[in-house]
């Protein structure tokens, strides 16, 4: 009686190791995207188009994402970690405020993208990494006066994080698009900042 002779177990392949030239073209794919996105909308998004607009071939696109839809969420993905980047603690309250004022009026397609996952059902902090943070500080400084102890601090913060993201928007597309794109920003920028005074909002 012949034995049965045991095939090797198969070996897993070893994940991809990720060097400097991988992580550089990555984000050079992204922010490709990103410009198209915000020059033609995102209709007109593709992998063929980033591959030729970043002089890349297919196959090296196809190797970082390995769908249309996979390239969109990590262009979603790039513009929740450039609006968190507004909360350094390094910046002063007017620097955030502006960055995410010209964030805004720059991208208007990538924020449309975005305001669709805020809209969607599902937990915010999930696509919004600072939202805990942002609640706490905000739910502390509204304790701290007698006239706004008693504002939810998840709801101001929700009205707030709106108004950011679309107050820009529609300032510089409905409001004022006579304006040069630098006044509509500061404009804004001051504006916002003057509202949080009047609320005695010290910080965002």
């Amino acid at each position: 009686m012949s034995k049965v002779q045991e095939q090797p177990a198969a070996r897993e392949k070893p994940p991809r190791r990720r060097n400097k030239a991988f992580d550089e073209t990555h984000t050079a794919l992204i922010e490709t995207a990103v410009r198209l996105v915000s020059e033609k909308g995102m209709e007109a998004l593709s992998l063929s188009e980033v591959a030729r607009e970043a002089g890349v071939n297919r196959t090296t696109i196809y190797y970082h994402f390995d769908s249309r839809e996979a390239l969109v969420e990590a262009v979603r993905t790039w513009s929740a970690r450039q609006l968190a980047a507004a909360f350094a603690p390094d910046r002063s309250r007017e620097d955030r405020t502006r960055y995410i004022v010209r964030f805004v009026i720059e991208n208007p397609e990538v924020i449309g993208l975005w305001a669709e996952e805020f809209l969607s059902p599902g937990s915010i902090a999930d696509r919004y990494p600072e939202w805990e943070g942002l609640v706490a500080g905000m739910r502390e400084q509204l304790a701290s006066r007698p006239e706004t102890a008693g504002i939810d601090a998840e709801a101001y913060c929700t009205l707030m994080l709106t108004w950011a993201m679309l107050g820009p928007r529609v300032y510089r597309n409905s409001v004022r698009s006579d304006l040069p794109k630098e006044e509509a920003i500061e404009r804004m920028t001051q504006a916002q900042i003057g509202l949080l005074r009047l609320h005695g909002i010290e910080s965002v």
